[in-house]
């Protein structure tokens, strides 16, 4: 079974493991020192011999690729720059259900509403929810008032002691 660690710590461990090689160190030296199994050691050790330091870095995990093509990505997003309305959805904000609708009419693809979210973060999109504001709010009164009236309120409190 697997210790636990980050990707980075591994690879930590694997260039270090990688100057015990180079020191030509014996197997049992390397997990005495390192505190890992004989079997690791001698993995890293076939593939430092095979490919070098280089064979011994973390790679990004592969997984699936996506559905999505790198141009359809920047449709989205230029989609979803607009509101809703103008994209043919009666809503007044985009939702992860309302985005993967968007994506089965326009892309063809169909995606989980839950995965939605995560393709919108490796776009760079974060979540956001707008502030609920009257929409009779008068910025440039409530300026006004804040310069006005609030410095006159404040003379009025008693001072701390």
């Amino acid at each position: 079974m697997r210790r636990t660690g980050s990707q980075a710590e591994w690879e930590k461990l694997r260039l270090i493991a990688a100057n015990m090689f180079e020191q030509q160190l014996a197997t049992g030296v390397i997990v005495a020192t390192l505190k890992v199994d004989d079997q690791t050691v001698r993995r890293w050790r076939r593939a430092f011999k095979a490919r070098g330091r280089p064979g011994l870095l973390s790679r990004k995990h592969a997984g699936r690729p996506s559905r999505m093509s790198p141009g359809q990505k920047r449709q989205l997003s230029e989609l979803l720059l607009k509101k809703p309305i103008e994209c043919g959805f009666d809503k007044y904000l985009w939702t992860q259900q309302l985005i993967a609708d968007l994506i089965q009419c326009e892309f063809g693809i169909s995606y989980h509403h839950d995965h939605v979210g995560l393709i919108l973060k490796e776009m760079g999109f974060t979540h956001q929810k707008p502030m609920r504001r009257a929409k009779e709010r008068d910025e440039a009164r409530i300026d006004a008032w804040r310069r006005e009236v609030w410095p006159g309120l404040l003379k009025k409190t008693p001072a701390a002691e």
